[in-house]
């Protein structure tokens, strides 16, 4: 039988747990801190598939929805991205199973997870279909990568 943890090393195996999972993943962690403070301004965006295509992705709306919440935003949050609930249920149920109960293997978090990432596909559908080209998230932008290079070719061709 285990032993039953008090509230304090409950805690502090949490953070020494985080900071090893932290550790292991630094480049990573490096990599998406730096793409989230420059990305925008250098691409003038986050999303990569809107700023190679034009187009919004399944996930496009998601930081804003989450940013929204946390200014108490709940039903801007819904309206950018309703995914975002799941998403953050998804986050906690993890962060709750891996630092608090410890736990290595969460196949029922996995299934949870493909569930709400095949959901928020069907949702994309139903949205490029109902509402695009309209309201961000769901816009076409007109400054991407392919738009540059099909421009630049035309005037190349012309020349």
């Amino acid at each position: 039988m285990k032993e039953r943890r008090s509230l304090s090393q409950v805690f502090s195996d949490a953070r020494e747990l985080l900071l090893k999972d932290i550790r292991s993943a630094k480049w990573a962690v490096v990599f998406i801190t730096a793409y989230f403070v420059f990305g925008r301004k250098i691409f003038g965006g986050l999303c990569p598939v809107v700023l190679v295509t034009g187009f919004p992705c399944p996930g496009c709306g998601l930081t804003r929805a989450g940013l929204a919440i946390l200014k108490l935003d709940f039903s801007r949050a819904w309206a950018l991205h309703p995914f975002i609930f799941p998403i953050i249920l998804l986050v906690f149920l993890f962060f709750f199973n891996r630092y608090i109960l410890l736990k290595k293997k969460m196949p029922g978090l996995k299934y949870f997870a493909i569930f709400v990432l095949s959901s928020m596909i069907l949702f994309y559908i139903w949205r490029m279909l109902r509402y695009f080209p309209g309201e961000p998230p769901m816009s076409y932008y007109q400054n991407n990568l392919l738009n540059g290079f099909f421009s630049f070719a035309a005037q190349t061709v012309r020349k």
